[in-house]
């Protein structure tokens, strides 16, 4: 069956991956309803073989849609909203507001939270990364506390951080000085240990949202995360170290074992271990470092990186859609 396809936002780097991704795995779309907020209004954008003019949301035609795809933040129409979506109307946000309250997917992880709701979120980067390397982990061994460290590229922030590392990065080899730009301080050659705004208690509200989010996911509202979030100067990629303390003593071998039988996920054992290049432009996580405490074998480590456009993003969104188009169908 084709549907009936509106992504906002599309001149985003979420937006270009997802209509990427989408035509790439042969995505039935009958009718394509882009949307954006910026200068591309009134451009055209090739899809499937076809020129799609992108329009501003008030000038779009939604009448008929069955599947909306919000890639930038304040994109998502009010009409899209959680408690105003039209019947039969299904909206996958890969740019929620702070707050709103919906299902979080990561379709290896819980697909099954996807039945019967109108609005679905497809989570932050780090919190699909952290769901894809620890949920086999979770069922067999039971995690208690986890401390995650988020290394986040510039691409989180979208086009503007792109281009701020960028700009800063080539004046600084040129002998020149790099004024703080985008994230308030210089990026270039740099790391920055916050990634949003500081609350009252000194976390950030990405610290907030991905613990609460991966507690989601996983569905185990009693696991203990804690969360630090950095800025890295990298263009792509979404790094994640994990340090968690379970029930369970664990076995490394099954561990490992566990961790490539999961569909998505590429293991790497030994002394090899996986770096942000390795991941650009591949849809799995990649899994290495992975070790018990030296002290405590309930304790496990390991470190975890995918592309952020991709599994961490686009491409996740994607896997929610095609999870729905399997429940259509029946």
């Amino acid at each position: 069956m084709s549907i009936v396809v509106a992504v906002t936002g599309v001149s985003s780097l979420l937006g270009e991956n997802l209509l990427e991704i989408l035509e790439s795995r042969a995505f039935p779309v009958a009718r394509l309803v882009l949307t954006d907020p910026g200068e591309v209004v009134g451009r055209s954008v090739m899809f499937a073989g076809h020129a799609n003019r992108v329009v501003s949301a008030d000038k779009a035609d939604f009448n008929g849609i069955d599947l909306l795809f919000n890639c930038q933040p304040g994109a998502l129409p009010e009409a899209f909203t959680p408690g105003r979506i039209p019947a039969g109307v299904r909206v996958i946000d890969l740019c929620p507001e702070v707050g709103v309250d919906a299902p979080c997917i990561v379709p290896e992880v819980n697909a099954g939270e996807v039945s019967g709701a109108s609005y679905l979120i497809s989570p932050m980067p780090a919190v699909v990364v952290a769901a894809m390397a620890l949920s086999a982990l979770h069922q067999r061994f039971k995690l208690l506390r986890l401390n995650l460290i988020s290394l986040c590229s510039v691409a989180e922030a979208g086009r503007k951080g792109i281009e701020a590392l960028a700009s800063e990065t080539a004046k600084l080899l040129n002998g020149r000085d790099a004024e703080a730009g985008y994230f308030g301080q210089q990026i270039a050659f740099n790391l920055l240990p916050v990634t949003g705004s500081v609350d009252a208690s000194g976390r950030t509200d990405t610290e907030t949202r991905v613990s609460r989010q991966l507690q989601q996911v996983l569905g185990d509202e009693q696991l203990e995360v804690a969360v630090t979030s950095l800025q890295l100067p990298l263009f792509h990629g979404q790094n994640v170290v994990l340090h968690a303390e379970c029930q369970f003593p664990v076995d490394l071998n099954e561990a490992q074992s566990l961790l490539r039988q999961t569909p998505g996920l590429r293991c790497v054992a030994d002394q090899h271990y996986t770096v942000v290049s390795d991941a650009a432009g591949q849809d799995e996580v990649f899994i290495s470092r992975l070790r018990t405490e030296a002290d405590n074998d309930a304790g496990i480590m390991l470190f975890a990186v995918s592309d952020s456009l991709r599994k961490g993003g686009a491409l996740n969104a994607i896997q929610i859609a095609e999870h729905l188009l399997t429940q259509l169908d029946h």
